[in-house]
């Protein structure tokens, strides 16, 4: 890696939909950058980025890759990404340290789901972007309809750099608009090309629309910044055209990339959580912001690292000042895929790796200076599985494995449900899981079997009753005598389950009153019909008897124990299930579809939205009808459609589908009995 000015630095991120040409789009710019000897594709299987084997072998990408090419004296960091949904986390983690980013849209397809879901991210996150047709060399790419549908979903900002040589069979390559030169381009199309870009900068700049209207010729000098400021301030988006496979037209990208883009310095300070905006200057207090982990079996962690402030050495001691702990790196590293290149130092804008910290996570700051970086937004998951060891007593190494992977992989949840008691493992989708359970199998030598959830169901009640229960046990010397006497109704929604004392002249003496409410909590916790908690009941203790001898905590802890549950069978019980509240967003022509099917899962559809050229369908559906709907909704759309989920409300089950699940319970408590 050379030393070069700050204002020299690109630090960009590529993102886009899956199979709109990233990888391929890489292995151009290293290869006419020079950092490659061979053009990569990724049906040789020989990538730079794609490079491990379950990459290859898939032929998508999973991981994110963090690669350094230099043009015409220009470091560029550049982070390839997936674009498959499952593997969304690794975006949101490129994105998080980026300065700028390349959206790759396919000329066939257009733009897809994920390229307005990672184009909203970068809205969020306010980072300039370039946008990059690829596949213009493909039978039926056009494109006047591709620049016309970036205009309608993204907005007038989306303006050509380049006049495109043909298109389909007859892509030559692209020309660029600054100077004012067609050359070989069509007249026509290179006019019609230059005159939206000079609107469009123009706009941004009050200078230069008094000489635009005023009908003055504007060269490249005074262009070229306005140009630049607008890119910086997410108001243009430049658009170019190439084809990777045949290494045309990547030198516009790549001159488009050092031309266009914004350098750490033009960025300017960089907001913290805690602690003062850090400004990208290299002889201040070091930080830098950790957004990947990896597990190597050579090597063990490798962490990657950006930094925002100050200079970290090969060799130096930091501190981990999210952990309150000093680390001592090793050598730094920037990784070219199955390559390792030592570097001396990182500054601003760096993207390097270290291995083997000890005590260094996914979001924690390392350096000198005393601030902290507000923690990556990772998605949530939206597939859940239930794991246990296929191995009897490898629980231990099933533990240690899921750990570390969680480690690796923030869009990772692992947790032992307290009702249910299953280990659910839940991630991004079914090749997300996949994934992660050959990792463990490969890297921690365990595997696992997996099976559907159970379902969190509850018990209540919806009628009302009142149950007298003597408990009386005589097996000589001292016996056991509790009676109690109590009413149950339900309780409002949420409200849980309440107890009370309404004892009066002392029946009960005060010291056995709680024993009666341990005991109905004892029978709460593992239910009455069906093996599940219950939920949103008063029960009040009105009348009882004791015994001046018999009498004693455990006998009016079954009493209430057997009391409340003859009530709670009186007073008409119920299921409740869990309800999520789902947002589906899919192309129009797969709505009708997604409708039947979240009709048939017994969901109700709550609203319809919206968002550019994609429909929004909010829906309530019952828990146990989405472990599936990942498969389902990927198999309709083509992959074309994603979802989100989280809890809503619970709702009282159907009554066949109830009787299902108590007589499920039932045969179970036979089997065990048996």
């Amino acid at each position: 890696m050379k030393d070069v000015p700050l204002d020299s630095v690109r630090n960009v991120v590529v993102v886009g939909h899956a199979a709109s040409g990233k990888t391929s789009l890489v292995e151009a710019l290293l290869h006419t950058a020079g950092v490659t000897s061979r053009l990569g594709a990724i049906d040789t299987k020989n990538t730079v980025s794609d490079a491990s084997p379950e990459e290859q072998e898939r032929q998508l990408s999973i991981h994110g890759s963090n690669l350094l090419l230099t043009w015409r004296g220009h470091n560029i960091f550049l982070g390839d990404t997936p674009g498959y949904a499952d593997f969304y986390g690794e975006v949101v983690a490129a994105v998080s340290i980026a300065d700028a980013a390349i959206v790759t849209v396919d000329a066939l397809h257009g733009i897809e789901v994920c390229t307005q879901k990672i184009w909203e991210l970068l809205t969020l996150h306010n980072i300039p972007r370039m946008i990059v047709i690829t596949k213009a060399d493909k039978d039926n790419a056009r494109f006047q309809e591709t620049m016309d549908a970036l205009v309608a979903t993204f907005g007038s900002g989306c303006v050509p750099l380049v006049a495109p040589l043909g298109m389909a069979a007859g892509f030559r390559g692209a020309v660029e608009l600054l100077p004012n030169q067609a050359g070989e381009a069509d007249p026509a199309l290179f006019n019609a090309c230059y005159t939206k870009l000079v609107d469009a900068v123009a706009e941004t700049d009050d200078v230069l629309m008094e000489k635009y209207l005023a009908g003055a010729q504007m060269g490249v000098a005074e262009m070229a910044p306005a140009l630049r400021a607008a890119v910086n301030a997410c108001r243009v988006f430049p658009v170019v055209v190439c084809a990777s496979t045949k290494e045309l037209g990547i030198d516009r990208v790549l001159g488009a990339m050092v031309d266009v883009l914004p350098s750490p310095k033009d960025r300017g300070p960089v907001a913290v959580a805690e602690g003062e905006a850090l400004k990208p200057d290299a002889t201040l207090p070091s930080a830098a912001r950790v957004f990947k982990t990896v597990t190597d079996p050579f090597v063990g962690q490798i962490t990657y690292f950006r930094v925002y402030q100050g200079t970290i050495s090969s060799g130096s001691e930091v501190h981990n000042i999210s952990r309150n702990h000093k680390e001592r790196l090793g050598d730094l590293l920037i990784i070219q895929g199955k390559d390792q290149v030592h570097v001396d130092k990182a500054t601003p804008g760096d993207v390097v790796a270290v291995t083997k910290l000890k005590h260094t996570h996914v979001n924690d700051t390392l350096g000198t200076a005393r601030v902290t970086f507000a923690p990556i937004q990772f998605p949530r998951p939206v597939l859940t599985l239930a794991v246990q060891s296929a191995k009897q007593g490898d629980e231990e190494k099933l533990a240690e494995g899921l750990h570390r992977v969680r480690d690796e992989d923030p869009t990772i949840i692992v947790e032992r449900h307290h009702e249910t008691h299953d280990l659910l493992v839940s991630g991004l989708g079914d090749v997300h899981l996949d994934v992660v359970f050959k990792r463990l199998k490969e890297k921690f030598k365990v595997e696992v079997v997996t099976a559907l959830p159970k379902v969190a169901y509850h018990e209540t009640i919806r009628g009302t009753a009142d149950v007298r229960y003597r408990h009386k046990k005589q097996s000589g010397g001292s016996g056991q005598f509790g009676e109690v006497a109590i009413r149950m109704r339900p309780n409002e929604r949420d409200k849980g389950y309440e107890f009370v004392d309404k004892i009066v002249g002392g029946v009960i003496s005060n010291s056995y009153i709680p024993s009666v409410d341990k005991g109905i909590r004892s029978r709460i916790s593992g239910g009455v019909i069906a093996g599940c908690p219950v939920v949103d009941i008063i029960v009040e203790l009105y009348d009882g008897k004791e015994h001046p001898v018999d009498s004693k905590d455990i006998a009016f802890q079954i009493a209430g124990k057997k009391a409340f549950g003859q009530a709670f069978e009186k007073a008409q019980p119920v299921l409740l299930e869990p309800i999520m509240h789902v947002e589906i967003v899919c192309p129009q022509e797969y709505m009708g579809d997604i409708n039947g099917i979240l009709n048939g899962k017994r969901g109700h559809i709550t609203g319809m939205d919206t968002r550019g050229a994609l429909q929004v369908i909010k829906a309530n559906v019952p828990h146990a009808e989405m472990f599936k709907f990942c498969g389902e909704l990927r198999s309709i759309t083509g992959g074309r459609g994603s979802f989100t989920m989280e809890r809503a409300h619970y709702a009282e089950v159907p009554h066949t589908t109830a009787l299902h699940v108590i007589e499920a319970y039932q045969k179970s408590r036979t089997h065990e009995e048996d």
